[in-house]
Order: C-alpha cells, then sequence, then structure tokens
C-alpha cells in the first residue's frame, strides 16, 4: 500500500503537467523550430538575404525575432504559416523537395546553384510577391520532408534557405514521457524502501 500511493501521485502528477513550452526554439545557429503556426515578414539585406521576422506569442511578454538573415526553419506538420513580404523587390519563392538538386549549403548559408529561370518555376509552389507590404501567402505543410525558399530573380542565388516539416508531437510520445516519469518515481521510492 506504501508503494502504491506515491505511484499513483507519480502517475497523476507525470500525466497532467501542462505542457509548457515555447513556440520558437533557437536550437543551433541559424536554426529555428517553430512548432505552431506564426505569421513571418520577410524584408531583405540587399540581394544577398532574406530577413525574417516573427513574434512567438507563447511568452510574456511574447518573444520577437528580428532579421534573421536566411534561416533553416522547422516548421511542424498541420500548422499554419504565413508569409508576407515588407519591401518592393525579391519575390520570395516556397519550393518542393526537387529543388535539393539545385541547393547547396548549410543552415543559414545556403546558395541556389541554378540561375534557370525555368528549373526554379518548375519547383515553385507559392511565391510572396513584393510589395510594401506585400499580400500574405498561407502555407499549411502537409508533407513531411524538406522544402526550399529563395528569391526568384535568377542572379540572387545567395537569397536561399530551408524549410524542414517534421511530425506533431505524438501522444504515444507524451504517452512514454509520462511512463518514464512512473518508472522514475517507482525506482526512487523502492530504493527509499529497500533501504530502510
Amino acid at each position: 500500500m506504501r508503494l502504491i500511493f506515491p505511484l499513483t501521485i507519480a502517475l497523476a502528477f507525470c500525466t497532467t503537467i501542462p505542457t509548457l513550452h515555447a513556440v520558437t526554439l533557437n536550437t543551433a545557429p541559424s536554426l529555428y523550430s517553430v512548432s505552431e503556426g506564426v505569421g513571418f515578414t520577410i524584408g531583405n539585406n540587399g540581394a544577398s538575404d532574406f530577413l525574417f521576422n516573427w513574434t512567438d506569442p507563447s511568452g510574456n511578454p511574447p518573444a520577437s525575432f528580428s532579421n534573421i538573415a536566411d534561416p533553416t526553419l522547422v516548421l511542424t506538420l498541420g500548422q499554419t504559416y504565413t508569409f508576407q513580404r515588407t519591401s518592393s523587390a525579391h519575390p520570395f519563392a516556397i519550393m518542393d523537395n526537387s529543388a535539393a538538386a539545385f541547393m547547396s549549403g548549410t543552415d543559414g548559408n545556403y546558395t541556389r546553384t541554378t540561375s534557370d529561370s525555368s528549373v526554379i518555376s518548375a519547383a515553385t509552389f507559392l511565391t510572396a510577391s513584393p510589395g510594401t507590404p506585400g499580400a500574405a501567402i498561407t502555407w499549411i505543410p502537409n508533407q513531411l520532408g524538406d522544402f526550399w525558399y529563395t528569391c526568384t530573380v535568377t542572379g540572387h542565388p545567395g537569397m536561399a534557405g530551408k524549410f524542414s516539416v517534421v511530425p506533431e508531437p505524438s501522444t504515444y510520445a507524451l504517452f512514454g514521457l509520462g511512463f518514464l516519469c512512473v518508472v522514475y518515481s517507482s525506482r526512487r521510492v523502492l530504493n527509499k524502501f529497500c533501504r530502510r
């Protein structure tokens, strides 16, 4: 009976803790995980970089991310993301994974290796047109994997980056975390009683 009560408390505690998390996590230089839908406004640094801006609504006060040059963004499947250009040049194109054939580099430093507009157009499925501000486009990723972005001006190959779309946190993963909490708590309780 002494063991059942602590296990019950541990199970109740571990499975009812509210999930407190940031919408945006900066997991490495130029790599940001944005797990819930946000709106990105996109400026530019001449013809060399897109500059991303967004607000993480989960903080108190909300955290702002400003002028992040060509980040790699990890987005969540099924969430709604909007993209809006804030300057009068440099169309922002979102491309499917076929673009991997002509993208080179690492997080925060990708380059488009083709200047063939027909190749860029064939991979493009969404474009945010320039404007002050331009019209916003909405993307609800419905497929896992890597996607790419670039400026469609063929002479601007450095204005490029990557999106990685990942699944939502699984109910099974949350259940597993609760189970680990119970196991850890029960080991501590058992060790305490066995020492007596």
